[in-house]
Protein backbone atom coordinates (compact mmCIF):
# COMPACT_ATOMS: atom_id res chain seq x y z
CA UNK A 1 0.00 0.00 0.00
CA UNK A 2 1.36 3.49 -0.94
CA UNK A 3 2.50 5.41 2.09
CA UNK A 4 -0.05 8.94 2.35
CA UNK A 5 1.48 12.16 3.71
CA UNK A 6 -1.38 11.59 6.86
CA UNK A 7 0.19 8.22 7.33
CA UNK A 8 2.56 8.02 10.22
CA UNK A 9 5.52 7.06 9.49
CA UNK A 10 7.01 4.45 12.29
CA UNK A 11 9.79 5.46 14.33
CA UNK A 12 12.67 4.14 14.50
CA UNK A 13 14.73 3.13 17.90
CA UNK A 14 16.36 6.14 18.32
CA UNK A 15 12.85 8.17 18.13
CA UNK A 16 11.38 6.33 20.88
CA UNK A 17 14.08 6.95 23.01
CA UNK A 18 12.74 10.38 23.12
CA UNK A 19 9.29 9.66 23.43
CA UNK A 20 9.21 6.98 25.88
CA UNK A 21 5.57 6.34 28.08
CA UNK A 22 5.51 9.11 30.79
CA UNK A 23 4.02 5.39 32.58
CA UNK A 24 7.15 4.10 32.41
CA UNK A 25 9.09 6.82 33.50
CA UNK A 26 6.86 7.29 36.48
CA UNK A 27 6.65 3.48 37.21
CA UNK A 28 11.03 3.35 37.41
CA UNK A 29 10.75 6.27 39.73
CA UNK A 30 8.59 4.34 41.83
CA UNK A 31 10.62 1.53 41.46
CA UNK A 32 13.51 2.52 42.89
CA UNK A 33 12.19 5.44 45.39
CA UNK A 34 10.81 2.04 46.82
CA UNK A 35 13.35 -0.51 47.17
CA UNK A 36 15.99 1.30 49.57
CA UNK A 37 12.76 1.38 52.08
CA UNK A 38 12.48 -2.10 52.26
CA UNK A 39 16.27 -3.17 51.54
CA UNK A 40 18.49 -0.64 52.54
CA UNK A 41 21.67 0.13 50.83
CA UNK A 42 24.79 1.29 52.54
CA UNK A 43 26.27 3.90 50.14
CA UNK A 44 29.94 5.16 50.49
CA UNK A 45 29.05 8.17 52.82
CA UNK A 46 31.95 10.82 54.05
CA UNK A 47 30.75 12.73 57.30
CA UNK A 48 30.43 16.10 56.94
CA UNK A 49 32.74 17.83 59.97
CA UNK A 50 29.50 19.80 61.57
CA UNK A 51 27.91 16.06 61.84
CA UNK A 52 31.25 14.75 63.25
CA UNK A 53 31.52 17.97 65.99
CA UNK A 54 27.61 17.58 66.96
CA UNK A 55 28.40 13.54 67.64
CA UNK A 56 32.02 14.49 69.25
CA UNK A 57 30.48 17.04 71.72
CA UNK A 58 27.81 14.71 73.01
CA UNK A 59 30.81 12.26 73.45
CA UNK A 60 31.90 14.20 75.41
CA UNK A 61 29.40 14.39 78.05
CA UNK A 62 30.10 12.55 80.84
CA UNK A 63 27.72 9.47 81.69
CA UNK A 64 24.59 10.56 83.80
CA UNK A 65 24.48 13.99 82.51
CA UNK A 66 21.68 16.24 81.80
CA UNK A 67 20.23 16.64 77.95
CA UNK A 68 17.38 19.17 76.57
CA UNK A 69 16.17 18.26 73.51
CA UNK A 70 13.64 20.52 71.63
CA UNK A 71 11.47 19.22 68.90
CA UNK A 72 10.00 22.11 66.96
CA UNK A 73 8.91 21.08 64.06
CA UNK A 74 5.99 19.69 62.11
CA UNK A 75 4.27 16.99 59.87
CA UNK A 76 5.29 19.08 57.04
CA UNK A 77 9.61 19.02 57.67
CA UNK A 78 8.80 15.10 59.11
CA UNK A 79 11.03 13.45 56.47
CA UNK A 80 14.16 15.32 57.48
CA UNK A 81 13.21 16.42 61.48
CA UNK A 82 11.92 12.95 62.33
CA UNK A 83 15.16 10.84 61.47
CA UNK A 84 17.65 13.83 63.08
CA UNK A 85 15.15 13.64 65.98
CA UNK A 86 15.57 9.51 66.53
CA UNK A 87 19.72 9.59 65.74
CA UNK A 88 19.96 12.23 68.15
CA UNK A 89 17.70 10.70 70.89
CA UNK A 90 19.36 7.16 70.01
CA UNK A 91 22.77 8.79 70.33
CA UNK A 92 21.78 10.39 74.25
CA UNK A 93 20.61 6.84 75.72
CA UNK A 94 23.23 5.02 74.56
CA UNK A 95 25.54 7.38 75.93
CA UNK A 96 23.08 7.06 79.44
CA UNK A 97 22.68 10.25 79.62
CA UNK A 98 19.20 11.96 80.90
CA UNK A 99 16.90 13.19 78.77
CA UNK A 100 14.72 16.06 78.72
CA UNK A 101 12.03 16.64 76.14
CA UNK A 102 9.64 19.47 74.72
CA UNK A 103 8.85 21.12 71.24
CA UNK A 104 7.49 24.73 70.90
CA UNK A 105 4.89 23.49 68.12
CA UNK A 106 2.30 20.60 69.06
CA UNK A 107 3.01 17.96 66.10
CA UNK A 108 6.55 18.34 67.23
CA UNK A 109 5.45 17.32 70.64
CA UNK A 110 3.65 14.34 69.96
CA UNK A 111 6.19 13.43 67.18
CA UNK A 112 8.76 13.44 69.91
CA UNK A 113 6.96 11.27 72.55
CA UNK A 114 6.54 8.64 70.28
CA UNK A 115 10.20 8.51 69.00
CA UNK A 116 11.67 8.78 72.63
CA UNK A 117 8.87 5.79 73.57
CA UNK A 118 9.68 3.67 71.37
CA UNK A 119 13.53 3.93 71.78
CA UNK A 120 13.19 3.80 75.78
CA UNK A 121 11.50 0.16 75.27
CA UNK A 122 15.06 -0.46 73.22
CA UNK A 123 17.68 1.02 75.60
CA UNK A 124 15.82 0.07 78.99
CA UNK A 125 15.04 3.89 79.81
CA UNK A 126 12.47 4.26 82.51
CA UNK A 127 9.57 7.15 82.30
CA UNK A 128 10.89 9.64 85.31
CA UNK A 129 13.75 8.14 86.27
CA UNK A 130 16.39 8.51 83.09
CA UNK A 131 13.65 10.46 80.88
CA UNK A 132 11.10 13.30 80.80
CA UNK A 133 9.06 14.62 78.42
CA UNK A 134 7.74 18.14 79.13
CA UNK A 135 5.20 18.75 76.57
CA UNK A 136 4.09 21.58 74.42
CA UNK A 137 5.16 25.20 75.36
CA UNK A 138 4.25 28.48 73.63
CA UNK A 139 5.60 31.93 73.66
CA UNK A 140 9.75 30.68 73.07
CA UNK A 141 11.06 33.71 74.75
CA UNK A 142 9.65 33.40 78.26
CA UNK A 143 9.74 29.87 77.92
CA UNK A 144 13.55 30.23 77.35
CA UNK A 145 14.21 33.58 79.96
CA UNK A 146 12.36 31.27 82.43
CA UNK A 147 14.72 28.38 82.32
CA UNK A 148 17.90 29.62 82.51
CA UNK A 149 16.83 30.69 85.76
CA UNK A 150 14.78 28.02 86.88
CA UNK A 151 14.14 24.91 85.06
CA UNK A 152 12.16 23.13 87.82
CA UNK A 153 9.43 26.05 88.41
CA UNK A 154 9.17 26.75 84.18
CA UNK A 155 8.72 22.61 83.72
CA UNK A 156 6.73 21.93 86.95
CA UNK A 157 4.81 19.39 85.13
CA UNK A 158 5.25 16.94 82.28
CA UNK A 159 3.13 16.48 79.08
CA UNK A 160 0.41 14.64 81.23
CA UNK A 161 0.25 17.05 83.74
CA UNK A 162 2.12 14.98 86.49
CA UNK A 163 4.30 16.79 88.46
CA UNK A 164 8.33 16.56 87.83
CA UNK A 165 10.37 18.04 90.91
CA UNK A 166 9.96 14.45 92.64
CA UNK A 167 11.06 12.61 89.26
CA UNK A 168 14.60 11.26 89.48
CA UNK A 169 15.60 12.22 86.24
CA UNK A 170 15.55 15.85 87.19
CA UNK A 171 17.16 15.21 90.55
CA UNK A 172 20.42 18.32 90.98
CA UNK A 173 18.94 20.38 87.85
CA UNK A 174 18.33 23.94 88.83
CA UNK A 175 18.96 26.36 86.75
CA UNK A 176 20.95 26.13 83.17
CA UNK A 177 24.29 25.83 84.55
CA UNK A 178 23.29 22.03 85.36
CA UNK A 179 22.51 21.03 82.38
CA UNK A 180 25.45 19.52 79.74
CA UNK A 181 23.91 19.68 76.17
CA UNK A 182 21.23 20.84 74.55
CA UNK A 183 20.02 20.12 71.12
CA UNK A 184 16.95 21.83 69.05
CA UNK A 185 15.76 20.03 66.10
CA UNK A 186 13.68 22.35 63.91
CA UNK A 187 12.55 23.67 60.62
CA UNK A 188 12.43 27.79 61.81
CA UNK A 189 15.15 30.34 62.77
CA UNK A 190 14.57 29.27 66.64
CA UNK A 191 18.35 28.63 67.39
CA UNK A 192 19.13 32.26 66.76
CA UNK A 193 16.58 32.58 70.23
CA UNK A 194 18.66 30.01 71.74
CA UNK A 195 21.84 31.35 71.19
CA UNK A 196 20.83 34.98 72.87
CA UNK A 197 19.06 34.29 75.44
CA UNK A 198 20.52 30.82 76.96
CA UNK A 199 24.05 29.94 75.46
CA UNK A 200 25.74 32.60 76.95
CA UNK A 201 23.88 31.91 80.44
CA UNK A 202 26.57 28.70 80.94
CA UNK A 203 30.06 28.96 79.37
CA UNK A 204 29.98 24.76 79.34
CA UNK A 205 26.91 24.08 77.42
CA UNK A 206 26.98 22.60 74.42
CA UNK A 207 24.09 23.69 72.09
CA UNK A 208 23.89 21.68 68.72
CA UNK A 209 21.21 22.41 65.68
CA UNK A 210 19.64 20.37 63.46
CA UNK A 211 17.84 22.23 60.71
CA UNK A 212 16.39 21.27 57.89
CA UNK A 213 18.61 21.42 54.89
CA UNK A 214 17.46 24.68 53.09
CA UNK A 215 18.29 26.30 56.00
CA UNK A 216 22.11 25.01 57.22
CA UNK A 217 23.84 27.44 55.43
CA UNK A 218 23.07 30.34 57.50
CA UNK A 219 23.57 28.85 61.04
CA UNK A 220 27.58 27.87 60.07
CA UNK A 221 29.45 31.05 60.70
CA UNK A 222 27.35 30.64 64.76
CA UNK A 223 29.26 26.90 64.83
CA UNK A 224 32.54 29.10 63.37
CA UNK A 225 32.55 31.41 66.63
CA UNK A 226 31.42 28.31 68.40
CA UNK A 227 28.07 29.43 69.89
CA UNK A 228 26.50 26.15 68.11
CA UNK A 229 29.23 23.00 68.87
CA UNK A 230 27.39 21.14 65.52
CA UNK A 231 25.18 21.10 63.22
CA UNK A 232 22.79 17.85 61.73
CA UNK A 233 22.23 18.91 58.42
CA UNK A 234 18.72 17.70 56.72
CA UNK A 235 18.10 14.15 55.86
CA UNK A 236 21.82 13.56 54.67
CA UNK A 237 23.54 15.00 58.05
CA UNK A 238 20.76 12.13 59.46
CA UNK A 239 22.37 9.33 57.90
CA UNK A 240 25.56 10.21 58.62
CA UNK A 241 24.90 10.26 62.32
CA UNK A 242 22.99 7.21 62.04
CA UNK A 243 26.17 5.55 60.24
CA UNK A 244 28.33 7.47 63.82
CA UNK A 245 26.23 5.66 66.02
CA UNK A 246 26.25 2.32 64.00
CA UNK A 247 22.56 2.19 62.84
CA UNK A 248 20.62 1.90 60.07
CA UNK A 249 17.42 4.05 60.27
CA UNK A 250 15.24 6.50 58.72
CA UNK A 251 17.52 8.68 56.92
CA UNK A 252 19.64 6.21 55.49
CA UNK A 253 17.31 4.19 54.01
CA UNK A 254 15.81 8.09 52.29
CA UNK A 255 19.32 8.66 51.22
CA UNK A 256 19.48 4.98 49.46
CA UNK A 257 16.07 5.98 47.91
CA UNK A 258 17.42 9.82 46.87
CA UNK A 259 19.76 8.83 45.48
CA UNK A 260 18.93 5.44 43.18
CA UNK A 261 16.02 8.84 42.02
CA UNK A 262 19.20 10.54 41.06
CA UNK A 263 20.87 8.14 39.24
CA UNK A 264 18.17 7.06 37.52
CA UNK A 265 17.11 11.11 36.48
CA UNK A 266 20.96 11.48 34.88
CA UNK A 267 20.32 7.95 33.20
CA UNK A 268 17.16 8.83 31.25
CA UNK A 269 18.88 12.49 30.21
CA UNK A 270 21.62 11.06 28.90
CA UNK A 271 19.32 8.38 27.04
CA UNK A 272 16.83 11.24 26.01
CA UNK A 273 19.86 13.07 24.32
CA UNK A 274 21.73 10.36 22.55
CA UNK A 275 18.15 9.74 21.18
CA UNK A 276 18.35 13.34 19.90
CA UNK A 277 21.51 13.68 18.69
CA UNK A 278 21.22 10.06 16.73
CA UNK A 279 17.89 11.71 15.27
CA UNK A 280 19.55 14.63 14.00
CA UNK A 281 22.87 13.09 12.76
CA UNK A 282 20.79 11.61 10.13
CA UNK A 283 18.86 14.62 9.22
CA UNK A 284 15.57 13.25 11.26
Amino acid sequence: MAMTPETSKPRDFWERLQAIDRRVLYTLLLAVITLPLFKPIRLPMVTMPSTQKLYQAIESVPQGGFAIVSATWSGGTRAENMPQTEAILRHLMKRKLRVAIFSFDQQGSQFSYNIASRLAKEYGYEYGRDWVHWGYRPIVGVVLKSLVRDIPSTFATDRDGKPTKDMPVMKGIKDIKNVDVIVEIAASGIYMDWIGLVVGANPNLKFGFCPTAVMAPETYPYMDSGQIVGIMEGMRGAAEYEKLVNTTGLATKGMGSISLAHVLIMVLIIIGNLGYLATRARGG
